[in-house]
């Protein structure tokens, strides 16, 4: 039995996420200018960030910015643990 794609047993965030289309996402960002003056932080990634926030109920902007400041830590230990092992 192949492992079902309904959203059953799958966490909160994953399912927003894959129930929204990106491409519509930032075109109506662009449409009402907030693609402007982004560099690398877009409309998509900043919905994104929010809906995290909303979800781990943070109450500040320092907690979402010290939890995504831990992620991106995990991340990179994960990476240089990969290149040790190589």
């Amino acid at each position: 039995m192949g492992k079902s794609t309904h959203f059953f047993g799958q966490p909160v965030y994953g399912q927003l996420i894959k129930s929204l289309d990106r491409d519509k996402i930032v075109q109506m960002s662009r449409t009402q200018g907030g693609e402007r003056y982004v560099k690398s932080f877009d409309g998509w990634h900043h919905l994104l960030t929010m809906l995290y926030a909303v979800i781990m109920r943070f109450d500040s902007l320092h907690e979402i910015e010290a939890s995504m400041q831990a992620e991106v830590c995990h991340q990179d230990e994960e990476k240089s643990h990969l290149q040790i092992t190589f």
